[in-house]
Parts: C-alpha cells; structure tokens; sequence
C-alpha cells in the first residue's frame, strides 16, 4: 500500500508540473528539434525552483537539459537566448525527498543565486531511463514566479582596528574623513575613494602650536610626563647610555645571532613563500573548478553518446 500522503506544497506539486508552467509539454526534442511525444518528464523529479537575480525583469528561464546517466542527474538550465545559467548534479542514491540544493550562476549570470528542490527519486528508475534529454522553452519553461528580483543591500557594517571589532552598524551610516584623509564618490565607478594625502592641510590644526617648541617637542612617553620620566638599566643585563639628544639601550648578556642581513634574507624569502602559497591557493581552487566542469560535462557527453 502506497504511503499516504499529505497535501502539502511539494507533495502537491510532485503531482503537477510545477516549477515548469502547467501547459507545457515537459517533452524533449531530438537533434532536430522534432519533439518525441513517447516520453514525459515525471512531475516528481522537480518540485520547486528559486531564482534571484538583478536581471529578472522579463527573463524567460527553462529546463534545456536533463542527464540521467548512472548515478548522476544533471539539470541544465538557461534562458531564451540560450545562455547557461546553472548546472546542478544530484546524486539519486544519497538523495532525500524533497531535498534543496543551492546554486550559483554561470557565465554572465555568476551573480545569480537560487536553489531546487527536487522530489521522491524512489521510482525514477521505471519512470525515466537513462540518457540526455533536451528540452526547449516552449517544452519546458518555469513559471515566472521562480524568477525573482535580487534586493541588494549592505545589512551592515562594522570596524576593525587592530584586531577589535567594534558593534555592527546599521542604518544610514557615513564615512567621516580623518587627519589627512579626503573621501570621494566615483560616480563612474560607483565607488567610494579613500585618498591619504601626506601635508594637504586636511588635518586638524593643532591647539598647541605656540606651546611646543624646538627645544620642547617631547611631552609624554606611554602617558608619563617627560619631566617624571626616569630610564634606568636593571644593572646586569640592560646597559642605558645617553649622549647628546641620544639614548642608546643594550643587552649586555646576549647577542643576536641574526645580522641585518641575514634578517633581511629571512624577511624576503618569507614573502616569497607567502606569495607562493597564495598562488597555490588560486591554483587550487580554478583546479576544483575545472574538475567539477570536467565531471558535468563528461556525463552530458556521455549521456548524449
């Protein structure tokens, strides 16, 4: 006896065509575009589609291609000028009822975000055999509910200075201009620019202008008045010596084992490990890419041999 089910929205949809519009054929077509009226796309294999993206006005999206080959089910979709937007591979035998899978856009739709619901796979054996199905949007086009606008905007903002991280900051915010700071809006660029500009006369003056002079320039060190501050060695180790405007302060039981050169070399080479490690980074993360393209495609050319 067939579990029961109840009328909730996917279990209803997997009994209409939804996401794809209700009058449509849901049939493939052959090479030459002759639709083949002996095969049917089941209704429970795509129960729900969501498709954010700022170009959403008037946009035609459809199912051009299905893949079933082995244990993979590939979805291919794209637009009316048949332009990919995503491709989506599912894996039957770990798939759940009315699982979601996230995506993101391809191509010109990189920006692009959504997700598919795909229904009970449990039958897809009987109900569909194996091979690459290609679809048209006369065939196979969504319901224009599925394709919705992408609302942008930044939720909030937040400063980090030296590792403290201030409140997040919501509402209008603006950006205030510090010593030596000019702000501007690239209007072309649809930017904002941070320019420091060294003695531009954008800082504060100084209040105490006429107080500090050649002889007197030094106020405080770490908050303690110059005329309190004392700079004295421990009487082992740590040797002070002034002379002049000059204070020189050694280490008299340790020397380093480092010159400035050999410190030099030290900072160098790890600069170029870091920029090498940031390129085995980007490496690695094009050669995911490329893999996962390599895997989709190979199961369409499979699928279409």
């Amino acid at each position: 006896m067939p579990e029961p089910m109840n009328a909730e929205w996917l279990n209803e949809n997997s009994l209409r065509a939804y996401p794809i519009k209700e009058d449509a054929l849901r049939m493939p077509v052959d090479d030459n575009g002759v639709i083949l009226t002996d095969i049917l796309l089941p209704n429970f294999i795509l129960v729900d589609m969501i498709l954010t993206t700022a170009e959403s006005t008037g946009l035609q999206v459809y199912l051009a291609q299905l893949a079933y080959v082995g244990d993979l089910l590939t979805f291919v979709f794209k637009d009316a000028d048949d332009n990919q937007i995503v491709s989506i591979t599912v894996t039957p035998s770990t798939h759940t009822k009315n699982q979601s899978y996230n995506f993101a856009g391809v191509g010109s739709y990189e920006d692009a975000r959504g997700a598919i619901v795909v229904g009970d796979l449990t039958h897809l054996v009987s109900a569909l055999a194996e091979g690459l199905y290609t679809f048209t949007l006369e065939t196979a086009e969504l319901e224009p509910r599925v394709v919705r606008p992408d609302l942008r905007g930044v939720r909030s903002l937040q400063t980090v200075n030296q590792g403290i991280e201030s409140g997040l900051i919501f509402g209008h915010v603006r950006l205030i201009a510090g010593f030596n700071v000019r702000l501007s809006y690239d209007e072309s660029e649809n930017a904002i620019r941070i320019d420091g500009i060294e003695g531009a006369g954008l800082n504060e003056a100084c209040d105490c202008e006429d107080v500090l002079g050649q002889t007197n320039v030094l106020r405080t060190v770490n908050g303690i008045p110059i005329e309190d501050l004392v700079i004295q060695g421990d009487g082992q180790c740590v040797d002070v010596v002034t002379s002049g405007n000059v204070i020189t302060i050694s280490d008299k039981c340790s020397e380093p084992c480092c010159d400035c050169p050999e410190l030099e070399f030290i900072t160098e080479s790890l600069k170029i490990l870091e920029s090498t490690i940031a390129r085995l980074e980007g490496y690695s993360q094009e050669l995911e890419t490329r893999i996962t393209q390599f895997v989709t495609n190979y199961v369409l050319t499979i699928a279409a041999v």
